[in-house]
């Protein structure tokens, strides 16, 4: 095994306060901070378009557009929610686009590009393991890309991301162990790949784990221990992203049993003091993973929901649009008559209904993050325990996980 470049304190995080496993602290990525526990808002920053669109239709342009402060949404100022975003090298080529789109897409770093030029935060690229791993590449209109480790990070780094992750092979539910084991071997090879090809990469390097367990977890940190020999792996990398939950999104106890046996791991092998970012879950989950000690997520459910007319009432809470009353919400898209009367119908084109709507999902859920942020600095565990028993705790759904954190992760109710 070749020496292997240390990271160049690029990035650093910082724990301020922790209630139980909850962390509130602090990531630097370029002199560029953000608060934690915090939402990625999964963004496509080319979505098949070109500059006069904002590179992307629909709803993905108008939420670019709110990002930007466009006058074509009456302006404003909504840049505090736009602070840390998420994107994919997989999205590059979602629209069909041809080679010539696709050249232009990666000629520039994101920031650099006039469009975005007004965008200061940062920019999570994940590597689109999960797409790869069943085409093994991009397809264009004209043109296909295999992607391998060495492509993937070309592409991260043209892309300008401040935040980057190694190609993974996620898991799935119905994986063998076989399966489980070989996947496991090939991210871990491609972790090394990515380990040599960033060494002097100025943004932040996570690297991605998979499995749902403490077993399955621990086999795989094997696994990449095994291909970095004795070289400590907290050296290399900024933070841990804990990936293949997507198909569990929906089941609570799997993903609370994967954050949990992931948070014990790192301790014990001495990665505790890393960010842990958990890939896809968003909503509803969020405040059981923050308490049991995740930092950082990333999802689309925002938009999602709101293009299935959806509006957030709160992280685990959303009713059908036509049954809104703007007026018991004072955000700053439900405070502005104009988007409020496009959010009601009034408007010509659809992504004007629905691309304000994102908008508010997206503050609903930022806000939650930083009143679960706040909660966590106060003395002991027990706000956070009342903020879980206030909102998801009231869920029938999820009281009975809710319970199982706050006696596992918080310490208990007594």
């Amino acid at each position: 095994m070749p020496q292997l470049k240390q990271t160049d304190q690029t990035a650093s995080f910082q724990v301020a306060a922790t209630a139980g496993d909850a962390r509130a602290g602090t990531l630097t990525v370029n002199g560029q901070s953000l608060d934690t526990p915090t939402f990625f808002p999964v963004l496509s920053f080319y979505g098949g378009g070109t500059k006069s669109s904002v590179f992307g239709g629909g709803v993905h342009r108008t939420i670019k557009e709110f990002m930007l402060g466009k006058e074509e949404i009456g302006g404003g100022t909504y840049d505090e929610y736009f602070r840390g975003t998420m994107t994919s090298v997989a999205s590059l080529t979602d629209y069909g686009i041809n080679r010539e789109r696709f050249d232009d897409y990666v000629s520039d770093q994101i920031k650099e590009r006039e469009t975005f030029s007004d965008y200061n935060g940062l920019i999570f690229v994940d590597s689109g393991g999960y797409k790869f791993l069943h085409n093994d590449g991009l397809d264009g209109s004209d043109f296909e890309i295999e992607i391998d480790q060495r492509e993937a990070f070309r592409i991260q780094k043209q892309l300008g991301g401040d935040i980057i992750v190694n190609l993974d092979r996620p898991i799935a539910p119905s994986d063998t162990f076989d399966e489980r084991q070989q996947k496991a071997e090939r991210t871990a090879e491609n972790a090394v790949e990515f380990a040599r090809l960033t060494q002097d990469y100025p943004g932040a390097r996570y690297l991605t784990v998979h499995g749902y367990n403490y077993s399955m977890l621990d086999r795989f940190f094997d696994h990449v221990q095994s291909q970095f020999g004795n070289i400590d792996i907290s050296t290399l990398f900024d933070g841990i992203a804990l990936g293949s939950l997507v198909p569990k999104k929906d089941d609570k106890a799997a993903l609370i049993t994967a954050v949990m046996d992931c948070v014990e791991i790192m301790e014990e092998r001495g990665l505790a003091d890393l960010p842990l970012h958990v890939l896809g879950i968003g909503s509803g989950s969020i405040p059981l993973l923050v308490a049991a000690g995740a930092d950082t997520f990333d999802s689309t459910t925002y938009l999602l929901n709101a293009i299935n007319e959806k509006y957030a009432v709160g992280l685990t809470e959303h009713i059908p649009l036509d049954e809104v009353d703007f007026t018991q919400c004072d955000c700053a898209v439900c405070s502005d008559p104009m988007l409020v009367n496009w959010m009601q119908g009034n408007t010509e084109y659809q992504k004007d209904v629905l691309g304000p709507v994102a908008m508010h999902n997206l503050i609903i859920h930022r806000q939650e993050v930083q009143e679960l942020r706040q909660r966590i600095k106060q003395h002991g565990t027990e706000p956070v325990i009342d903020y879980l028993d206030e909102t998801v705790g009231r869920n029938d759904s999820i009281r009975k996980q809710t319970h199982r954190v706050v006696n596992e992760a918080l310490g208990g109710y007594f």
